[in-house]
């Protein structure tokens, strides 16, 4: 498998930077999608990629996801590792131990009216589920015929609009809706500033990794795998091409 050229030239050069924090998405990009979301699994060496990189003199890591912190770390095997985990869109956080678990008595009344109320539409729409997390309920599409999934979906965005103090995040089937607000980007950019990263490569291929992906300065290096309109400067086919990026970076950066 070969990487674009210009990837490679970036990655070579921003290995050099003086202090490098590098993040990734899981689901698409270090784990292909698959129809079960628990059965997503990291493809090879790209968590140990991330491991090397984090004890690295002056080099951080992280993995960005939608899914709450517990579901993650489990999923990557991160749990007494240094690499940072950003969880539910960057509302949960294992940088400080920071989470989206501890709600206020207005947020938890608004959290339990959005459950009762969406299940009800889940019953609605056959084939679609709902996954629940700390602050928020995200109803899946994925495996459903596109015209049953656009109408689910497009009835979850109805409903969202009669709770006013819920925030929707919408990425491929899915619709996610919250009751704190948080985005990748400003997460990221959080973990930025608290090590004092010089440079970010950010690895995304989802709607919600464009909120990094608009925040990355000259310095930095954004990724988009997979198709679509993006705002990173470089993209790869596949989640394959991903984790050989990110190797690529991780033996530069030893070797810096």
């Amino acid at each position: 498998m070969t990487l674009p050229a210009p990837l490679e030239q970036a990655l070579a050069q921003v290995a050099r930077s003086s202090s490098l924090l590098v993040a990734t998405d899981f689901d698409g990009v270090l784990a292909p999608l698959v129809l079960d979301p628990l059965k997503s699994r990291p493809l090879p060496g790209t968590i140990e990629s991330l491991q090397t990189l984090a004890t690295l003199p002056r080099t951080h890591a992280a993995v960005v996801s939608g899914r709450d912190l517990a579901t993650l770390t489990t999923l990557t095997g991160l749990a007494d590792s240094e690499v940072t985990r950003i969880g539910s869109h960057g509302a949960e956080t294992s940088a400080d131990g920071a989470g989206a678990g501890d709600l206020g008595q207005p947020e938890t009344q608004r959290l339990e009216a959005l459950v009762t109320d969406l299940a009800a539409l889940a019953a609605a729409h056959p084939g679609t589920t709902l996954e629940h997390k700390p602050a928020a309920v995200v109803l899946h599409t994925r495996g459903m015929e596109p015209g049953a999934a656009a109408a689910a979906e497009a009835a979850a965005r109805e409903l969202a609009e009669r709770h006013t103090e819920v925030h929707v995040t919408r990425g491929k089937h899915v619709v996610e809706m919250s009751v704190v607000r948080a985005d990748k980007g400003t997460a990221l950019m959080a973990v930025r500033a608290a090590v004092g990263a010089h440079a970010v490569v950010y690895f995304g291929d989802d709607v919600t990794d464009e909120d990094v992906f608009t925040v990355l300065s000259a310095t930095d290096v954004g990724v988009k795998v997979g198709d679509g309109a993006t705002a990173a400067t470089y993209r790869v086919a596949e989640p394959e091409q991903a984790a050989e990026a990110l190797s690529l970076l991780t033996r530069i950066r030893q070797d810096v």
